[in-house]
């Protein structure tokens, strides 16, 4: 993948001096540089370039329009005739990097923010009258945009109010149980309840106003570039700076800092977590609940951040391994305090490969976890999905476990050269996927390596939001008869994208300008057909409570369309009676209650998201959600499986962790949590069977 995109950005930077020298001259500001030069890259390197025309103009026009005031809280009618002007003329406005419909369209969404703030404590001064027999429509296509200023004021009457009826019920219910538990106990009165929920309200909506104030118009740009990529295809995106930043950081699994996750509060920033293992946490000193007032590097006299918006502080703290960084809190007594903190390196543990064992039947198995296919393009020879999962795979084979269940569940993607090591962990040499590019040239990716790691029996497990490089994995392992696949039908992402700073790319200088990911080639499994769509359908299928739910890559109105190639040339390995193992499986799954309640709940999920009426008279309200309880409890149930499981962690990892706490204490919590998993138990009873 790095060869490739190497080539690509070689490409781009040729084309820009020969197609991009008329655009070029036309940027005037940021603003337009990031345009220009993302419409040269997808105009003449995506998969599957669009025409820039009327039509292409108005679905970027109704998207961003949607984006900006998704509930139609904000915009009058009169303000999207007047953009609606601009309806036809976004096209154009692309090709010569101008921007009047986005600076109208800013203009005008900045002073109804400003406009609908203003009402909020007005609002919320009087009580709400719960008695009046009124609804609010949740489905937003179906209303109109309000047509005068009381109108729209009206609609945030009724959505402040809703906000305070359900905080309203809540302390109901708190009342009730507290007179329930102790019969002496005097109940608040309805109307000193109410008023508590309104100022509950209150103090959310401040947090709506201090995002709106945080809000840069590079935000809203981003949100603009982003109605204009998603024409493309779903995965062809603008990321501002500090966006682009946040990838890195999830790609790679790490990031120089302190390890501490923060939360706006108020004109400050408030300590929300202390990531185990990170500089903070091995001090000791910053406690979550402290509220940073000043940030100082090193001896530097520290700023005052009040007021100042999250990423900037987050950019103060953040910092090179080795450097100090000067923190000025309050901590919850009151009291004032500076710590100091040497920066290192802080990896996301949760976001890394482990594994368990899994005793059942007499037989030792293996568990590994794999959450996302990370990798450090930025820094040679860092850990990655696939050095890890190699190190997972030695010491479950030390423990000679008699198989292996890999689960993929909820795994978005990632690095495809990991997935290609990956597999070459579990197969002699050969192809794992062919990738085609916009020009049907195919190239067929192989694992080279004719080692296998592990070659005894195993289980995969998907779920529908399984995607890409996750896909990828499975599809090659079920056509290369090497695995059971077991779960949902995956997501069915099976495009490609490369990604490039456009600073990178030739034009005037304006500083950072963030990067773009775009749709390069199509990925098919060695089989010949594309997982674009249709995912990969597992060999025992188990019901999911999403499958109604339209979630996946066939509900994106822009998804490129499904379609196959010729199979790669390779040969299949052998499952000792997999087809009737399968069919007994599947047969026995069908059967059992709890998943047959599973699929019940799930086509109640579905029809109650079809449910766009909320009742704003308390009476109805509460008759409304106790009808919504009453059905959910019949699916109680499921929350209450327990399998039989016997799950331990590795002895290694015992050893190298035996005065870590919260590795303990975090070790525990997913244990628990992996013996109340169906599907899990379901896994290593088909993973049993498949290793005799």
């Amino acid at each position: 993948m790095k060869r490739n995109y190497k080539y690509i950005l070689a490409f781009i930077i040729l084309a820009a001096g020969f197609v991009g020298f008329r655009s070029f001259q036309q940027a005037e500001n940021k603003e337009a540089s990031i345009l220009e030069r993302s419409e040269l890259i997808l105009n003449n390197y995506h998969y599957s370039p669009r025409e820039l025309n009327d039509e292409f103009s108005k679905a970027v026009f109704e998207d961003y329009i949607k984006d900006l005031d998704p509930s139609k809280r904000y915009f009058l009618q009169k303000d999207i005739d007047t953009l609606a002007q601009y309806k036809t003329d976004i096209d154009d406005e692309i090709k010569y990097a101008k921007l009047y419909f986005f600076d109208k369209s800013y203009k005008i969404i900045r002073q109804r923010q400003d406009q609908a703030m203003s009402y909020i404590d007005e609002l919320l001064d009087k009580p709400f009258d719960f008695e009046k027999d009124e609804i609010l429509q949740t489905k937003f296509e179906k209303i109109p945009y309000a047509r005068t200023d009381e109108e729209l004021k009206d609609r945030w009457r009724k959505y402040l109010k809703l906000n305070t009826l359900s905080r309203l019920y809540d302390k109901i219910k708190a009342e009730h149980k507290k007179k329930e538990k102790d019969s002496t106990y005097k109940e608040k009165s309805l109307s000193v309840l109410e008023k508590e929920a309104r100022e509950a309200t209150r103090k959310s909506m401040k947090n709506t106003k201090v995002l709106f104030k945080d809000m840069e118009k590079d935000d809203y740009f981003a949100l603009f570039m982003n109605a204009i990529t998603n024409q493309y295809d779903p995965h062809t995106n603008y990321f501002s700076p500090q966006v682009k930043e946040s990838f890195d950081t999830s790609m790679a699994g790490s990031f120089e800092g302190i390890g501490a996750r923060l939360q706006k509060e108020g004109d400050y920033v408030k300590i929300i977590e202390i990531i185990a293992g990170g500089p903070a946490w091995k001090d000791g000193k910053l406690k979550v609940g402290d509220i940073i007032q000043k940030v100082g590097q090193g001896d530097e006299e520290p700023v005052d951040i009040m007021g100042m918006r999250l990423s900037k502080v987050v950019k103060l703290i953040k910092g090179k391994k080795g450097t100090v960084v000067k923190l000025i809190v309050k901590r919850v007594d009151g009291s004032i305090e500076t710590i100091p903190i040497t920066r290192d390196r802080v990896e996301l543990e949760e976001t890394f490969a482990k594994s368990l064992l899994i005793n059942r039947d007499k037989k030792k198995f293996g568990y590994i976890y794999l959450p996302k296919f990370y990798i450090n393009f930025n820094k040679r020879n860092s850990r990655s999905a696939a050095t890890d999962i190699k190190k997972e795979l030695e010491k479950l084979k030390d423990e000679k476990v008699a198989g292996i269940v890999l689960d993929l569940r909820n795994n978005g993607g990632g690095s495809l050269s990991t997935v290609i090591d990956i597999a070459g962990y579990f197969i002699k040499k050969g192809p794992v996927v062919q990738v085609r590019d916009r020009d049907g040239e195919v190239d067929v990716l192989k694992d080279g390596d004719k080692n296998i790691v592990f070659d005894k029996p195993l289980v995969v497990l998907v779920n529908e939001l399984s995607a890409s490089a996750s896909e990828i994995l499975a599809a090659a392992l079920q056509d290369y008869n090497r695995a059971v696949i077991i779960g949902s039908p995956t997501y069915g992402k099976g495009t490609v994208q490369n990604i490039v700073e456009l600073t990178r790319v030739p034009g005037k200088d304006f500083g950072d300008l963030g990067a773009l990911k775009w749709t390069t080639k199509k990925f098919f499994r060695i089989n010949g057909g594309s997982t674009q769509r249709k995912g990969v359908v597992p060999d025992i299928i188990i019901p999911d409570q999403y499958e109604y739910l339209k979630i996946r890559e066939k509900d994106e109105k822009t998804a490129l369309p499904w379609d196959r190639i010729e199979p790669a040339n390779y040969s299949e390995y052998g499952i000792q009676n997999k087809e009737s193992i399968i069919k007994t499986e599947q047969e026995r799954i069908d059967t059992m209650k709890l998943f047959k309640n599973i699929r019940k709940k799930a086509k109640w999920l579905a029809q109650n998201r079809e449910d766009d009426i909320i009742y704003l008279k308390k009476d109805k309200y509460i008759a409304d959600l106790k009808r919504i309880e009453e059905i959910g409890k019949k699916f109680d149930s499921l929350t209450k499986y327990n399998s039989d499981l016997d799950i331990k962690s590795l002895k290694e990892d015992l050893l190298s962790k035996q005065n870590d706490t919260v590795f303990a204490s975090k070790r525990k919590k997913w244990i628990d949590q992996l013996k109340k998993d169906p599907y899990l138990d379901e896994a290593v009873k088909v993973l049993s069977k498949i290793s005799k």
